[in-house]
């Protein structure tokens, strides 16, 4: 799960997830993960055309 907040109206392209965060600031999404190292990516562009990115690696070992 991707989860955070950030300014209403915020458009966020998480790992080709479009969402538009709304009166509450709040998002959250589920990303499916492979066993192993994960790449999320994650683009935040506001409505005055900033934008911001950044690349997580995530490593996923399930638990046996």
């Amino acid at each position: 799960m991707v989860e955070g907040q950030a300014p209403q109206e915020t458009v966020l392209s998480i790992n080709n997830e479009i969402l538009v965060v709304g009166e509450d600031q709040y998002f959250a999404v589920s990303i499916p993960l492979d066993e192993g190292p994960n790449l999320v990516e994650i683009l935040a562009s506001n409505t005055e055309g900033q934008e911001a990115y950044l690349e997580l690696l995530v490593t996923y070992e399930p638990v046996q």
